[in-house]
C-alpha cells in the first residue's frame, strides 16, 4: 500500500491559484474599464482579460471536482481522498477503470492524468508532481486491464517513433 500526497506549496498552488490570478486579472482590468472612453482600443485587452479569468476559473473548478489531494494505492483500487470542496471518498477498482489519460498516457513528460471508472462514470485527476508519481502510474499500468494498456503502449510507441524521426 502506498499513499501520495503533494506537496504543501503545490497544495496551495492547485487549491487557491485561481484566486490569485483572477486577483491580479482584475487589477489589470480596472485601469482598462476606466480609460476605455478614451481609447476604444482598450476593449481589446478588455475581452482577453475577461477570457484568462473565465478560463482560469473553468479549469479550476474541474480540477476542484476531481482532484484529490491523497492517493492511496494497493493491489485492488486507488482511494482518493481530500478533494476540495468535499469530504467523500472515492475508490476506483483496477479492473473497472476504463480509461486512463493526459499526462504522461499520452506522451507528454508532464500535465493532468485523468482515470475513469466504467462501473460509476467517476473520474479522477491527479498531476505528475504527486509524490511517487512513477510509482502512482507504473501501479496504474500494472493493473488496468490489458487491452487499455495494449493501446497506451501502442499510442506511447507511435509518438516515440516520431520523436526519433524528427
Amino acid at each position: 500500500m502506498e499513499t501520495h500526497t503533494y506537496s504543501f506549496f503545490i497544495k496551495i498552488l492547485y487549491r487557491y491559484g485561481n484566486l490569485f490570478i483572477t486577483f491580479l486579472m482584475i487589477l489589470n482590468l480596472i485601469p482598462l474599464v476606466i480609460y476605455v472612453d478614451k481609447n476604444a482600443y482598450l476593449i481589446i485587452p478588455i475581452i482577453i482579460t475577461l477570457l484568462i479569468i473565465y478560463f482560469t476559473n473553468k479549469f479550476y473548478f474541474l480540477l476542484y471536482k476531481t482532484f484529490p489531494f491523497k492517493i492511496i494505492s494497493d493491489e485492488e483500487k486507488l482511494t482518493c481522498t481530500d478533494f476540495m470542496f468535499r469530504s467523500k471518498e472515492v475508490i476506483i477498482y483496477y479492473k473497472d477503470m476504463k480509461s486512463i489519460s493526459g499526462g504522461i498516457f499520452e506522451g507528454r513528460l508532464s500535465g493532468i492524468m485523468k482515470v475513469c471508472d466504467g462501473r460509476t462514470n467517476i473520474c479522477i485527476s491527479f498531476s505528475h508532481r504527486i509524490k511517487n508519481t512513477t510509482k502512482l502510474i507504473a501501479t496504474i499500468l500494472s493493473k488496468v486491464d490489458k487491452k487499455i494498456y495494449d493501446e497506451k503502449i501502442e499510442s506511447l510507441q507511435k509518438i516515440s517513433s516520431k520523436l526519433r524521426k524528427k
